[in-house]
């Protein structure tokens, strides 16, 4: 078990930041529907954008995803500058070099175009524009960029390209420092998007086993905020939706990338699945694969797949109630079950998603010598969480053990 002492001051100022400066952020402005995203450089032009810094990714540019976007910013005469050089997991350094592209180009605007990653690094950079004084590093931790409030904030527009990660709707970035092989994030309302862009026809080209993992992701953001004391009935709809949505739907994309209609919804359910995050926060699954995916290089759905069952059983009774409600919502059910029984079933409906879609349900990766740094990883990204039950040493290992196989 680690001190308690330190934890507890910090859990103690994360409450009384989140009294404070608790006010939701503004609803963000969501353009939606096939070739959506063609409509976007008009719309940043009427926020008075002069120039906007396109994040991105490699990828995305050699498949030419960004061909509808530049040449829409083509047809309107529309200045933009490009960084493609985000990694998968999004790092200090791809950040520091956006943020200097942004800075040496005149850009007043960010486009986060892509998965998480682009995102996650777009969101930062407007982090870095507010507080050129502070590194992306100093930016780790809650409210560096709103504290003191600033005076301009350069506008933020997401672009997903995956349904999954629900970067568009949060207001945090996590970033990966290789150095110290680990993930932190950066978390601030500042950071939330302005401008969201919901285009399924971007989406058509994801492989099937990235598609499985993303939906992976999406489902922890609504099973974690619903089953955490932090959910509120709002967020209980939202829930609800992403994860019927998911179950209903991830079969025919994974099964046809093309199913515009099936993409449609599993993008609509990322976004819902989002909202469950930014509001009711997350549990233990993301903290365990957070480090675990920065130590290992391991993409993060892949870790979600296979630490969440063991999560959720590990809680046990704490949350039996709320994953029976979601095997009733999923039709795994039956009347005569008890919640203890209607838990169960929700949770061999995830182990059967991982068996259907390739997602390992082990890491033999894992090694035990890293169990302790893991551990105090967990428990100190977990305090500000609402989670239903807490761990401890013996808890954490005991769930690594399970994972290593």
């Amino acid at each position: 078990m680690m001190p308690l002492r330190k934890p507890l001051l910090r859990a103690l100022k994360t409450t009384m930041a989140y009294s404070m400066y608790l006010i939701p952020p503004q609803d963000s402005v969501l353009l939606q529907g096939p070739g959506s995203i063609k409509k976007l450089p008009a719309l940043i032009r009427a926020q008075g954008v002069r120039k906007p810094l396109v994040v991105t990714d490699a990828v995305l540019m050699e498949l030419k995803l960004l061909d509808g976007l530049f040449a829409a910013f083509d047809a309107i005469g529309m200045s933009y500058t490009v960084y493609d050089g985000v990694q998968p997991n999004p790092s200090v350094d791809n950040v520091e070099d956006a943020y200097r592209r942004y800075q040496g180009n005149g850009c007043d605007a960010v486009v986060g175009f892509g998965g998480g990653s682009s995102m996650d690094c777009a969101k930062v950079v407007a982090g870095r524009v507010v507080r050129p004084n502070l590194t992306t590093d100093q930016l780790g931790g809650y409210f560096k960029v709103m504290l003191p409030i600033p005076k301009k904030l350069p506008r933020i527009f997401a672009v997903p390209t995956t349904a999954g990660t629900g970067a568009e709707t949060t207001s945090a970035g996590v970033i990966t420092d290789p150095k110290k092989n680990t993930k932190y994030t950066v978390n601030d309302f500042l950071l939330h998007p302005h401008f969201i862009v919901l285009d399924p026809e971007l989406t058509l080209g994801l492989p099937p086993f990235f598609t499985a993992i993303t939906a992976m992701d999406a489902l922890s953001h609504a099973v974690e905020g619903y089953i955490g004391s932090g959910h509120c009935r709002e967020s209980d709809i939202y829930s609800e939706a992403a994860v019927r949505m998911i179950f209903e739907n991830i079969d025919r994309v994974y099964k046809d990338g093309k199913d515009l209609a099936g993409r449609s919804q599993m993008l609509l359910a990322s976004y819902y699945a989002g909202v469950v995050l930014n509001r009711a926060l997350t549990g233990y699954v993301h903290p365990f694969a957070h480090k675990i995916g920065g130590m290992y290089h391991l993409p993060h759905g892949r870790v979600i797949g296979a630490v969440m069952p063991l999560v959720f059983e590990y809680y046990g009774s704490s949350a039996s109630r709320r994953l029976g409600r979601l095997a009733d919502v999923i039709n795994v059910s039956h009347p005569d079950m008890s919640d203890a029984q209607k838990a169960a079933a929700f949770i061999e409906a995830i182990r059967g998603f991982n068996r259907a879609y390739g997602i390992a349900e082990t890491i033999p990766e894992l090694k035990e010598s890293d169990f302790a740094e893991i551990a105090h990883s967990i428990h100190w990204e977990c305090i500000p969480y609402p989670v239903p039950k807490i761990m401890d040493d013996k808890d954490v290992y005991a769930i690594l053990r399970r994972l290593k196989g």
